[in-house]
């Protein structure tokens, strides 16, 4: 007996107890792993069968934060692996990203895994419903369900104010209309009136006044005095010019003389006036036209002489027409 228990009976079976612990523990591991598998992932019940991983994360969320939920589905070499497009989400739930496949070989098989974004807008538990994946083989095609996960959305506000219902909206408060919405729209257009009135009395002071037959008569003796046609070797133009000042001068003022008329029917058409004006003025026209017309000489002296006896008579003619034009009124 103490060969064949060389250690002694008590160390056997403390021995023996040591392994029975240890067996028993290790049952008791195994049967703790599988107990902590997620939900969804099933033990293949045949040979080659596709075995399926479903997760959340997080699985306790708040109100708007993202959460991923994750499906993957391992098949055989080969094998063609299609997830739905979209998770079955109420009004609860929102889908933020469109799903995303990721296909990868190992070992001989294929791995398959799909993700989607999703974000929670209400408290409770929410379930996740995917669908079915299909997976397609040389000999066949097999719809394998995708586990049904529960997402818990928890509130961030404290307990006392986590209403899941909002309150009723308030009545429309109405606000005393303020002095300046009354007067503005009268006030813009009396602006705009106003600062058009003045505008147009700016431009109307500004303008220069209208030309008259006088004022166009003085303008032309001075640009015939800057001419200086008689030093230049021309006092017969210059007598000419002149001349033709008061001619333009009496058809604007009396429509029945215009300049075309030779100097006798001119004198006749004119109204009667001062005899002294009205002879200065037929001196003066007939002495142009024996420059004009016989061929008179003329020196500079002359010329100049002729022009401001022109620029006189021109201005005897203005004078007497005021005085009748204030007789008459």
């Amino acid at each position: 007996m103490r060969g064949a228990w060389p250690l002694g009976k008590g160390a056997w079976l403390a021995r023996a107890g040591l392994v029975r612990a240890a067996v028993a523990t290790a049952c008791l591991g195994w049967g703790t792993v599988v107990a902590a598998q997620p939900s969804g992932f099933p033990v293949p019940s045949r040979a080659g069968a596709p075995v399926v991983l479903v997760t959340v994360r997080p699985e306790h969320a708040n109100v708007g934060d993202p959460v991923t939920v994750t499906a993957r589905v391992t098949a055989r070499a080969g094998s063609t692996i299609e997830f739905p497009a979209a998770v079955a989400v109420g009004e609860a739930l929102e889908a933020l990203d469109p799903r995303v496949v990721r296909v990868r070989t190992s070992g001989g098989e294929v791995v398959a895994e799909a993700t989607w974004r999703l974000v929670a807008w209400d408290t409770g538990a929410h379930p996740l419903p995917l669908g079915d994946a299909l997976v397609t083989t040389k000999e066949a095609s097999e719809r394998v369900p995708l586990a049904t996960l529960l997402l818990t959305v928890e509130s961030v506000l404290p307990a006392d104010t986590a209403r899941r219902a909002p309150r009723a909206a308030r009545d429309v408060i109405m606000l005393p209309q303020p002095w300046w919405d009354v007067i503005l729209p009268w006030f813009v257009p009396f602006l705009v009136v106003a600062l058009g009135a003045a505008i147009w009395r700016r431009n109307r002071r500004d303008r220069p006044p209208p030309p008259t037959a006088r004022r166009e008569a003085e303008r032309a003796f001075a640009r015939l005095a800057e001419a200086a046609w008689g030093p230049a070797g021309e006092p017969a133009r210059e007598v000419a010019i002149a001349t033709e000042i008061v001619r333009d001068f009496l058809a604007a003022r009396y429509p029945d003389a215009p300049v075309a008329l030779t100097t006798a029917e001119l004198v006749e058409r004119l109204p009667p006036g001062s005899a002294t004006t009205r002879a200065a003025l037929v001196e003066l026209l007939v002495t142009s036209d024996l420059v004009k017309y016989a061929r008179r000489g003329v020196n500079a002296d002359e010329a100049a002489a002729f022009a401001a006896r022109a620029r006189s008579v021109l201005a005897q003619l203005a004078e007497a027409d005021v005085n009748v034009s204030e007789a008459a009124a």
